[in-house]
């Protein structure tokens, strides 16, 4: 996985530089009043996890993206729904949400590619070329309709996160924040697994991962391509939990 996401990401980083004008270089997101922005951001959080808490006693929609993914997916908007909601409520643009307006297509179709790219590296690493026709299939089937739509409004609530913080912490210190935050996600699926040296590992793996991946998309400040890539190998654990069975 490391490999596969570090492959998308340098080929990102090389298309950036050839692709200028789909990437310019410009300043970051400003506020006036910064630390305002970083308490909705909170409250927006805070109003998220309550929402998922309420879908995992199956107080939203009656649904799982097994069984009804389309119903599922609307669920995901529920849940996701304050994140957007507060670029509404505070009038500010998708720009800071690094949703750039243009070539919306084309960043996209740059991502799928990206993606394809990484799943092949996946592939090749860890079961062999011959099975990636097989990942392929899996990864896009219909049923994962509702976690498609999960990713982007995870990489959308991540985007406004950082941007506000970075008004606030500065660049370097979001980024070790944000890493931070998303590699202690992990664990408590670790510890419940029995994590061992190896996990450990692994967990500062996601954090350097974390911080060169964020790095890339607060250069490109577009999440439309990162999706396609988060997606796709967010979607090979279930393919290793199939053919573990």
């Amino acid at each position: 996985m490391f490999l596969a996401y570090s492959v998308a990401l340098l080929a990102a980083l090389g298309i950036s530089w050839r692709a200028p004008r789909l990437w310019p270089s410009g300043a970051a997101p400003a506020f006036p009043h910064p630390w305002r922005e970083v308490a909705w951001a909170l409250v927006a959080t805070a109003a998220v996890l309550s929402l998922g808490v309420l879908y995992s006693r199956g107080r939203l929609f009656p649904a799982t993206s097994q069984h009804r993914p389309a119903l599922d997916a609307i669920n995901q908007i529920v849940i996701y729904a304050p994140f957007p909601l507060l670029l509404v409520l505070r009038r500010q643009g998708p720009e800071t949400a690094w949703l750039p307006r243009r070539d919306i297509v084309l960043r996209v179709g740059i991502g799928l590619g990206l993606a394809l790219l990484a799943l092949i590296v996946y592939a090749v690493a860890r079961f062999g070329l011959g099975v990636l026709p097989q990942l392929v299939a899996h990864v896009y089937a219909p049923s994962h309709v509702s976690y498609l739509v999960q990713v982007l409004l995870e990489d959308l609530s991540i985007a406004i996160l950082f941007v506000r913080f970075r008004n606030v912490l500065g660049l370097r210190w979001t980024l070790l924040l944000v890493a931070l935050l998303f590699a202690a996600a992990h664990v408590p699926g670790l510890l419940a697994r029995g994590g061992n040296t190896s996990d450990l590992w692994r967990l500062i793996g996601d954090v350097g991962l974390g911080v060169l991946g964020l790095a890339l998309l607060q250069r490109l400040q577009d999440v439309w391509w990162f999706w396609m890539v988060h997606f796709a190998l967010d979607m090979t654990q279930f393919y290793d939990r199939g053919t573990a069975a």
